[in-house]
C-alpha cells in the first residue's frame, strides 16, 4: 500500500452550505483581522491593526467599534496573546489569532469542527455531528465541507461561541458566522 500516493479528489467540489441546524449565516466584512474570538455572551470579536469590534451574530451589526484613536488597544491583549481586555464591555475574552490560540472545536451536545488542507496553503472547515457519524474510509468524508462567500480558504480560525449556538469561520477578510434554527 503506498501511504504517500496522491489523491486525486478535489476536496473543493464538496463544499456546501452546512445543514441543519445550521441555516442562518451572517458574513462580517473586516480588513487585516489578526484576532478574533467571542465575548462572554456570544458576540463576535474581530481585531485588527487599527480597530477592533463586537457584533451581533444573527444580524452582522456592528455594536462597538473601537477605532483605537490612541494606539493603545495593543495593550490590552494578555502577554500570551490568548486574551483580550475589552473596556466597553468590562471582560477579558479568550481569543485566537496572533502568534496563538484558537477556537472550541466540539460543543457538549456532539458538534464537532476540523480543518482540512486539500493542498499547501489552502484550508476548508468541516462539520460533523459525532453522535450520527458514519466512518469512512477517508476521515474527511465524515465532515460537511463549508462553503464560504467573502472568506479566502487560507490561514483560517474557527470554533462555537461560548453559549454553542453559533459557530464562526474566521479570516483576514472578517468572519463568517453560522447559527442554530
Amino acid at each position: 500500500m503506498d501511504f504517500f500516493k496522491k489523491s486525486k479528489t478535489n476536496l473543493f467540489d464538496f463544499v456546501k452550505e452546512p445543514s441543519l441546524p445550521w441555516t442562518n449565516r451572517v458574513v462580517i466584512s473586516a480588513a487585516g483581522v489578526i484576532a478574533s474570538g467571542w465575548t462572554l455572551d456570544s458576540k463576535v470579536f474581530l481585531f485588527s491593526s487599527d480597530e477592533y469590534s463586537i457584533s451581533d451574530p444573527i444580524t452582522g451589526q456592528r455594536e462597538i467599534r473601537n477605532y483605537d484613536e490612541d494606539n493603545s488597544a495593543m495593550t490590552k491583549f494578555s502577554k500570551d496573546n490568548l486574551e483580550f481586555n475589552i473596556d466597553e464591555l468590562g471582560q477579558t475574552i479568550k481569543i485566537f489569532g496572533l502568534r496563538g490560540g484558537d477556537g472550541n472545536h466540539c460543543t457538549t451536545d456532539f458538534w464537532n469542527l476540523d480543518s482540512f488542507s486539500p493542498s499547501l496553503g489552502e484550508q476548508i472547515i468541516g462539520i460533523q455531528n459525532i453522535k450520527t457519524r458514519q466512518n469512512q474510509t477517508e476521515y474527511w468524508k465524515e465532515f460537511e465541507l463549508i462553503s464560504l462567500i467573502n472568506l479566502e480558504y487560507t490561514t483560517l480560525k474557527f470554533g462555537f461561541s461560548p453559549n454553542e449556538k453559533h459557530f464562526g469561520i474566521f479570516g483576514s477578510g472578517g468572519a463568517e458566522i453560522f447559527t442554530r434554527q
